[in-house]
């Protein structure tokens, strides 16, 4: 067996550090959340703001760190030789091989007692769910009735309403009195919670007083006020103490205020807020009504000034003028047509009526006759009759050939010359003219070219298209 001690076996041989991992995990999962008392010695700070020391007693002393984040949050400094309370956990920092306490709270040992009955209700009440945000309700846009459960006599009192009338609170401030310290005092605050809470006439609801040691704020850490101010149906602001100070009713509240002060403004900030939004939403809406009656001005005076180009009663009127135009064209045009139409259906006629079938054969039967008759004649007349007629229109023939060629020249030139001088080109050559409309029809009275809009006037030699002036 010595043997085996002095050559044990190889997987019987820690190393270091999975010995110290052991430990590690020992310790760590034994000493957890515990609460040492001691003399805080060799105290230094590091620029990181972690601060290390060491807590004894008479015969033993254990290292310690307060890192930082922890540090930041004490409400006092540590310093060499102060007796101290210390809750943390344990921990083996493995490169050293050695223990610490990981300090998260420091408790002066004369407050010791009430802060460690402080953090039993603490974790009591948080492990109910009692301080979770999700059950926190939002305060309201506008509080106007304020219930305020506190001492009528206390500064903390005057302290708020003095601010809510400097930031000129205009809603309605209720006192509920209650003694704020001393045996009892958590119950008489936790009725008058109970009370404004069942009266639904509030907004919200506000426990306040002013600053004090732990023993002075012992009321607000009662586990019957934090479970009165859990259970209210209103809105609870819990305005306690300094800043430093710290009550089971701030976590139990909807909302915590550092002091009287700052409840009165956070609720008159919200007051002001939703005075700032309605304020905004009036000018908004005044800005939106204004610039829309700005637009519409516009759009209208566009139109009328739209209306006034286009002139709808003159564009009528014009339509209308155009129209009586139009109508007398027509009219004109189809009294020409009319006329011209007439005229060739009574040439027509008349052509229709002088050949005529009947007529002709009336004609040609009177021919027939005459004919028959110049011919029953010549077959009477005497063959040497005849013969002396026919004579006789041979030598009237020879006569009228042997007419003076320079007379009848004369005579033709007489008559070409007379012909010329009645003819229409030789009168337009004296200034005349023939008036036409634009159909081509002559015009044959002063009314009728008066109706035309343009008229063509024919000379000798050529045209001219004339316009016609109406009568005034």
């Amino acid at each position: 067996m010595l043997d085996n001690l002095i050559s044990p076996a190889s997987d019987q041989v820690l190393k270091v550090t999975e010995l110290t991992r052991q430990i590690k995990a020992q310790l760590e999962g034994r000493f957890t959340q515990i609460w040492v008392q001691g003399e805080v010695s060799n105290l230094r700070r590091q620029s990181s703001g972690h601060v290390y020391f060491s807590l004894k007693d008479a015969s033993s002393q254990l290292p310690c760190v307060l890192f930082a984040r922890d540090a930041a949050q004490q409400g006092f400094q540590l310093e060499d030789g102060m007796e101290v309370l210390l809750f943390g956990s344990l921990s083996v920092y493995a490169p050293h091989g050695r223990y610490q306490l990981i300090a998260k709270m420091t408790i002066q040992s004369g407050q010791g007692r009430l802060q460690m009955e402080f953090e039993r209700l603490k974790q009591k009440l948080a492990a109910e769910g009692l301080f979770e945000k999700e059950r926190k309700r939002s305060l309201p846009a506008l509080p106007m009735r304020i219930a305020v459960v506190t001492s009528p006599t206390g500064a903390a009192l005057q302290d708020f309403l003095r601010i809510l009338r400097r930031r000129n609170y205009k809603g309605e401030v209720v006192i509920f009195p209650a003694r704020v310290q001393g045996k009892g005092a958590e119950q008489e605050v936790a009725a008058m919670l109970e009370y404004a809470g069942a009266s639904q006439n509030f907004d919200i609801v506000v426990i306040t007083r002013g600053g004090g040691s732990i023993e002075d704020l012992w009321a607000f850490n009662e586990e019957v006020l934090a479970r009165a101010v859990a259970a209210c149906p209103l809105p609870v602001i819990s305005a306690v103490g300094h800043e430093i100070d710290t009550v089971l009713t701030d976590y139990a509240a909807d909302q915590r205020a550092e002091t009287p002060s700052a409840a009165a403004e956070l609720i008159s900030s919200l007051m002001i807020e939703a005075e700032q939004r309605l304020e905004r939403a009036e000018n908004n809406l005044l800005h939106w009504i204004q610039t829309g009656i700005a637009e519409r001005r516009q759009s209208l005076s566009a139109l009328h000034s739209k209306m006034h180009i286009i002139a709808p009663e003159r564009q009528v009127e014009m339509l209308g003028m155009k129209l009586d135009d139009l109508e007398n064209h027509l009219s004109q045009a189809l009294q020409t047509r009319l006329h011209r139409e007439r005229t060739k259906l009574a040439q027509h006629s008349q052509s229709l009526a002088e050949h005529h079938p009947r007529i002709k054969i009336s004609l040609a039967h009177q021919a027939l006759k005459n004919l028959q008759q110049r011919f029953n004649r010549a077959t009477q007349v005497d063959t040497h009759t005849k013969r002396e007629h026919l004579l006789h229109l041979q030598q009237r023939f020879n006569r009228a050939t042997q007419v003076d060629t320079h007379t009848k020249r004369e005579h033709l030139l007489h008559l070409q010359k007379r012909l010329n001088n009645s003819s229409l080109n030789a009168t337009m050559r004296r200034g005349f003219a023939v008036l036409k409309s634009t159909d081509g029809a002559i015009i044959s009275s002063a009314q009728i070219g008066q109706n035309q809009d343009k008229l063509t006037a024919q000379l000798n030699d050529g045209e001219i298209v004339l316009k016609v002036l109406k009568p005034a």
